[in-house]
C-alpha cells in the first residue's frame, strides 16, 4: 500500500468518528427518528432524585406516615359509626330491628308502592300471655319467649323482608312483593311454627302461641296508617279467640 493511500484511509476514519459523535440537526432541534431512550429514575412523591435532599426526604417520610395514620383512624371511625348505626336500629334485647328502623323500612316500601305500584303487606304479631309467663316462671322465661318468637319470625322470612320488635310483646313483619293472600299464608305458617317449637328454659321447656293480623298496604297511605291497619287486624284476631 502506498503512503498516500494510507493517509487517505486514516483521514476518512477520523472523519467518520467525528460525524458519529456530533449531534445531527434533527437531534439538536428536538426531533427524533426513533423511540426516545428510557431513563430509569426512582422518585419519591414525584420529586426527582436531584432535588431529594436528606431534609426533604425526612419531611416526606414523616408526611406519608401521618397520612397513613389518618387513613387508619378514618377506617376505625367508619367502623365505629357503622356499629353505632346498627346499635341504633336494633332492639336492645333481641337480634332484630327496633320500631324506628322498621318505620324507616316501611317508608321505603311505601315510596316503592306509590312510584312503581308494587305490592307489600304487614303482619303484626302479638305474643299471647306474656304477663302470665312472667308471673308464673319469672321475667327470664318471658325474655326467652320473646327471643323464641323473634327467632321464628326472622328465620322464616326472606332477606328482603323486615322483622322488628315494635314494643313489649308486639312484633312487626314487613313482606315485600306480597299481597294479602301471600301474607296470610305466611302469617299462618309463622303461627304454626311458633307453637310447634318449644322454648327451652332452665332444665325444661314450654310452648308459646302468637296472634297475627295481616294488612296489605294500599297506595297513598302513611306509615302510621298502614301500621294501624295491621294492628287493628291483629287485635280482631285476638278478640275472636
Amino acid at each position: 500500500m502506498k503512503i498516500g493511500d494510507n493517509l487517505k484511509t486514516r483521514t476518512a476514519l477520523r472523519a467518520g468518528k467525528a460525524q458519529a459523535a456530533a449531534p445531527t440537526a434533527s437531534a439538536t432541534s428536538g426531533a427524533t427518528s426513533g423511540p426516545a431512550p428510557i431513563v430509569d429514575k426512582i422518585m419519591l412523591a414525584g420529586i426527582p432524585p436531584a432535588e431529594l435532599t436528606p431534609r426533604v426526604r425526612d419531611a416526606l417520610m414523616t408526611l406519608m406516615s401521618e397520612v397513613q395514620s389518618l387513613r387508619t383512624e378514618l377506617k376505625q371511625a367508619r367502623e365505629r359509626l357503622d356499629g353505632l348505626e346498627k346499635l341504633a336500629d336494633s332492639d336492645p334485647m333481641l337480634d332484630i330491628l327496633n320500631r324506628r328502623a322498621f318505620v324507616r323500612d316501611l317508608d321505603r316500601s311505601l315510596a316503592m308502592i306509590d312510584r312503581y305500584n308494587m305490592s307489600a303487606s304487614l303482619i303484626f304479631v302479638d305474643l299471647n300471655d306474656l304477663k302470665k309467663i312472667n308471673d308464673s316462671m319469672g321475667h327470664g322465661a318471658g325474655d326467652a319467649a320473646l327471643a323464641h318468637v323473634a327467632d321464628v319470625l326472622s328465620v322464616n322470612v326472606r332477606q328482603t323482608d323486615s322483622v322488628a320488635r315494635l314494643g313489649g310483646d308486639e312484633f312487626g313483619v314487613l313482606l315485600a312483593q306480597a299481597n294479602y293472600d301471600i301474607a296470610m299464608r305466611k302469617a299462618d305458617e309463622l303461627t304454626t311454627l311458633t307453637a310447634a317449637k318449644p322454648v327451652r328454659w332452665k332444665n325444661g321447656e314450654f310452648h308459646v302461641r302468637i296472634s297475627s293480623g295481616v294488612a296489605e298496604i294500599p297506595k297513598g297511605v302513611s306509615a302510621a296508617e298502614a301500621m294501624e291497619k295491621a294492628d287493628t287486624a291483629m287485635y280482631e284476631v285476638k278478640r275472636q279467640k
